[in-house]
């Protein structure tokens, strides 16, 4: 692959600070199908927008065999303004807000992505895992047209109004379970080196597959300095802000918001979901509201893959690659026809 960095412009922080945000842009080595779809990659919490690499790999090289109208054309990913190396760009602006980058904030940087120009006439296929499917659902809400043929959820963290009314205990228990965690486990190394290791012995990352590790341990880490001055490495994402991401933005409303606009969405562009099929840090009843018909969330299909649960992109990455490769191809066999009437 061909990649590019970018560092574009964000809406400011809730206190008015000006933020930047990161991104790449994924090319296949060869000749540009400009008649190929662009993908629109988000990342999950605590995570960042590498994770994506192995997928878009395997993801180039299936779609390359296929007609150019089923290719991919390029591929972004964005980081989250307080993760990877959005974070170090905002790391002073972010450093005593409150409420972090809310989710809300996320959707409206790659919504100004979408309106930047680096994109425009380009036929969009968002794909969004965790909260990345919040941001991303979120960032459809200021256009009278959906920006995006079509969209792929991946075990997306969400639930409506009802939902987390009817479900208030269990769900704060689930996520301040994982609040709790996020606190006290480790966040200083000698070096990546050492970091590796530990990942590599420790649950869940000895869970992941180890191109995936690497990765995180690349992208996700930082020089830095200790208490006493010695060199170590830490996380970019401060722990503050990933472990104080469930609580906040379940406050301000984004996760729920987000589950409405599916409802909003499904009958005019196609919502495709992904799960794994053992059900771990989403309770059941979050599935289910994402994809309850009784609320119009009319989604395109549901693919359960089995032997994973939340974390589906760090284990099994080229499973998920080659469903989204399906998918792909049911949004451009659904879009040919009406392309061929005009």
């Amino acid at each position: 692959m061909n990649i590019e960095s970018f560092i574009l412009p964000s809406p400011p922080s809730p206190s008015g600070q000006p933020l930047r945000v990161a991104a790449k842009r994924y090319r296949y080595t060869g000749k540009i199908t400009r008649d190929g779809i662009t993908l629109v990659m988000l990342h999950g919490l605590g995570m960042h927008k590498e994770q994506w690499e192995p997928i878009l790999e395997k993801l180039f090289t299936l779609q390359s065999e296929k007609s150019t109208f089923y290719r991919i054309r390029e591929a972004w990913s964005l980081d989250w303004q307080n993760h990877g190396e959005s974070a170090v760009l905002n790391e002073e602006a972010l450093k005593d807000e409150p409420k972090s980058a809310p989710l809300d904030l996320w959707g409206r940087a790659i919504a100004q992505f979408l309106t930047s120009g680096l994109v425009t006439g380009h036929r969009l296929v968002g794909i969004g895992y965790s909260f990345g499917a919040v941001g991303l659902l979120l960032s459809t809400r200021d256009f009278q047209k959906c920006p995006y043929e079509g969209i792929v959820l991946v075990e997306p963290c969400m639930a409506d109004e009802d939902t987390w009314a009817a479900n208030h205990d269990e769900l704060h228990a689930a996520f301040g379970m994982v609040n709790n965690a996020v606190k006290h486990r480790r966040n200083v190394w000698v070096s990546k080196r050492e970091a590796h290791q530990y990942f590599m012995g420790r649950f869940p990352w000895n869970a992941w597959d180890s191109r995936i590790v690497a990765l995180f341990v690349e992208h996700a880490l930082k020089d830095s300095t200790d208490k006493n001055g010695k060199a170590c490495v830490i996380r970019k994402c401060p722990v503050i802000h990933e472990a104080s991401a469930f609580q906040a933005n379940l406050e301000l409303g984004g996760p729920q918001e987000a589950a409405e606009r599916i409802s909003i969405l499904a009958d005019r562009v196609p919502i495709h979901v992904i799960f794994g099929e053992t059900v771990d840090l989403l309770p059941e009843v979050c599935r289910d509201c994402v994809v309850d018909r009784t609320k119009r969330r009319n989604v395109a299909s549901i693919t359960m893959i089995p032997d994973v649960g939340h974390s589906i992109i760090p284990e099994q990455p080229y499973v998920v690659a080659t469903t989204i490769s399906q998918i792909l191809d049911r949004i451009c066999s659904a879009e040919a026809p009406a392309r061929s009437a005009l």
